[in-house]
């Protein structure tokens, strides 16, 4: 099937979905539908259920984060089984392993899923996996990940919001001398990769287990070397970070810098420490936390609300949660598509995948989300997301989390150079 035939399935799904729903957008009067073949039982879907695999950190160093992470992809398909379900016929169950941040772990629960599940709705940060027979949805979007068959990502690569926070600071002349403070993690390995090959230092280590001081760009990697993390910024006059490490230090390398400085790291890396004594900036793909801001963050304040009202559930939802609910949107609308062409079956999933954009986090349609008055006719997507978004702390005209959006810059053009750079490096 061609990618517009595709999005066109898509769209129709999302409109017989609101139609059913009742939303005023739809005709008061229409034909009923035609009856759609139940789908084949396949591996991880029979007796009217589909099994998703979820693999993220329960009771180690990362365990806070991912349990954040999970209470939001949990909330996304608790609303859509209240709605009744894919196609409103089929619930989704959830599948959870908890890999401790252990890295055999964390094959091993790859493996069981490999039997069992239809795909992996969520896989946290530590897992680097290979090519696996089903869609998977990585908690934080690499250039590897878009290039991958199958693999749902749902934001902006790290290695293009590292390279556009360069760039928009050089572009600003704000004295954009930076340290760059990454470790062996995977993520810490993709943005040193990308701050590398931006930089022009030459080839590429992959890990990149050196320090690297080219012009205005320092990348300390804390597995490379024994660092003292205060005396090395000081002693290189950096007065801008740029922090991606492993979430079990994360804490430890933030509460260590020295005062004064601009400190930028992703919003959902230590979501629970503040630096009184140094400028925050926070990576976010999500709009404003404010109602009525987009159709999807709407969606997510609703869902959390009627999850709220359980008296089991005692969270209050962050930037985590927020997350592991957005990173939910694509595969559900590439689940509707399938189930509209009655195949669950994995090859068909992998298929679909490459044709189902993200959605748009600033719109207002979301997959299988009824909304009054909502434009059923709106993409699902418009190609996969380029924007760098970045938020401070405030106490005037933030949000509800005190956080004030001070940045939202489209960074398409600096992808085509972003990948010449890196192929170039290698």
């Amino acid at each position: 099937m061609k990618i517009g035939s595709l999005r066109r399935l898509a769209l129709g799904v999302l409109a017989a979905v609101f139609a059913a729903a009742g939303c005023s957008g739809a005709p008061e009067k229409s034909p009923p539908p035609t009856p759609v073949p139940e789908p084949d039982p396949v591996i991880g879907f029979d007796v009217g259920t589909l099994r998703l695999g979820v693999l993220v950190d329960l009771s180690g160093p990362a365990a806070r984060a991912d349990r954040a992470a999970l209470a939001g992809v949990e909330a996304y398909w608790d609303a859509v089984n209240a709605r009744g379900g894919l196609g409103r016929r089929y619930e989704v169950e959830l599948t959870v392993v908890d890999h401790a941040s252990m890295r055999l772990d964390a094959r091993r629960g790859l493996i069981e899923f490999r039997d069992s599940v239809a795909a992996l709705a969520y896989v946290s940060d530590v897992v680097e996996f290979g090519v696996e027979p089903y869609p998977v949805v990585a908690a934080t979007a690499t250039l590897r990940d878009e290039r991958r068959e199958g693999v749902l990502t749902f934001a902006t690569p790290i290695e293009l919001t590292t390279v556009a926070l360069l760039e928009q600071y050089r572009t600003a002349g704000l004295g954009a001398i930076w340290c760059v403070i990454v470790d062996g993690s995977p993520l810490g390995r993709r943005v040193a990769l990308a701050a590398r090959a931006w930089s022009g230092a030459g080839p590429v280590v992959d890990p990149p287990m050196l320090d690297l001081d080219v012009e205005d760009i320092e990348v300390v990697d804390l597995d490379a070397s024994v660092v003292d993390i205060a005396d090395a910024v000081a002693h290189r006059q950096c007065p801008h970070v740029l922090v991606e490490v492993a979430e079990s230090r994360a804490a430890d390398v933030l509460e260590v810098l020295p005062p004064g400085l601009a400190v930028v790291r992703r919003a959902a890396l230590a979501a629970d420490v503040t630096l009184p004594d140094a400028v925050e900036l926070l990576i976010d793909p999500g709009p404003p936390w404010t109602l009525g801001a987009s159709g999807v963050m709407d969606g997510f304040i609703e869902a959390w609300a009627a999850l709220d009202a359980d008296p089991a559930v005692a969270m209050t939802p962050d930037v985590r949660t927020r997350l592991g609910w957005m990173s939910q949107l694509r595969l559900h609308a590439l689940l509707e598509a399938a189930v509209a062409q009655s195949d669950l079956s994995r090859d068909r999933l992998v298929e679909l995948a490459a044709g189902i954009d993200p959605v748009d986090f600033d719109g207002s349609t979301q997959p299988g989300l009824p909304r009054v008055g909502m434009d059923i006719g709106e993409p699902v997507g418009g190609g996969p997301l380029r924007t760098l978004r970045l938020y401070g702390r405030s106490e005037i005209g933030g949000d509800e989390r005190g956080l004030l959006q001070v940045l939202a810059e489209d960074v398409s053009d600096l992808m085509f150079e972003l990948r010449a750079r890196l192929d170039a490096a290698r």
